[in-house]
């Protein structure tokens, strides 16, 4: 580009032979522009601006798998002790199983925004400890805020991704006790039981008399 833009000033200016500067009546040095320094200004200027556009300063998504990840992790003080703490007043689960959901503002960095823990119940899994770090999520760039809200969120998308993963086991358990969380649950994939906190994504068709028992076996559990 810059050479083409070199060989048209070459022409352009070998055509425009008018002097920058002349020498009126007085004697002094009129001032001005030549034609041919207007029309030299006028291409530099097009070409800086097809050429010097700034890269946006955060990934461009098209969905939110393209800024959202979910991951296990072995250690997952190391990724959200602090995020955990801010929100139970107690250290993060440090036994199976962690999922963490990562944010990626610009490409090759991520930030740990989710957390949720499922923890062994016989051949079932009872889940609990989901947080979603709300400070980080309202200094992410509008256009990416828009994106994971039309995808539900970033707790519904940790949900979706790890009860896909955990689909062997014939039950996943939760102990809800938030309207806006059961929502959230909901559209996951949870269904409501019998008992007024406790719901359930099946992952196996059981009996209605099965259900019961797995049921009646989380409720002796109490609160998880």
């Amino acid at each position: 580009m810059a050479q083409e833009n070199l060989s048209f000033l070459s022409r352009l200016l070998r055509k425009r032979t008018a002097p920058v500067a002349a020498a009126d009546d007085s004697g002094k040095a009129a001032t001005g522009t030549s034609p041919a320094a207007v029309d030299l200004e006028r291409v530099v200027a097009k070409d800086s601006s097809s050429t010097g556009r700034e890269p946006p300063d955060h990934v461009v998504a098209s969905s939110i798998d393209d800024i959202i990840r979910v991951e296990e992790v072995a250690d997952a003080e190391f990724f959200i002790g602090d995020l955990f703490r801010r929100r139970f007043h107690g250290d993060p689960p440090n036994y199976p199983r962690s999922f963490v959901a990562f944010y990626q503002p610009i490409r090759s960095r991520l930030e740990a925004v989710g957390f949720v823990h499922y923890l062994a119940f016989e051949d079932s899994y009872l889940c609990g400890g989901l947080v979603i770090d709300e400070r980080r999520y309202r200094q992410m760039p509008t256009e990416h805020r828009k994106i994971i809200k039309a995808a539900g969120g970033i707790a519904e998308k940790m949900l979706r991704v790890t009860f896909a993963r955990l689909a062997d086991a014939p039950a996943i358990w939760g102990y809800v006790g938030d309207a806006l969380a059961e929502k959230v649950d909901l559209r996951a994939g949870f269904r409501h039981t019998t008992h007024q906190h406790i719901m359930v994504c099946w992952n196996k068709d059981l009996s209605a008399e099965e259900k019961e028992q797995w049921l009646a076996k989380v409720v002796a559990l109490g609160p998880f």
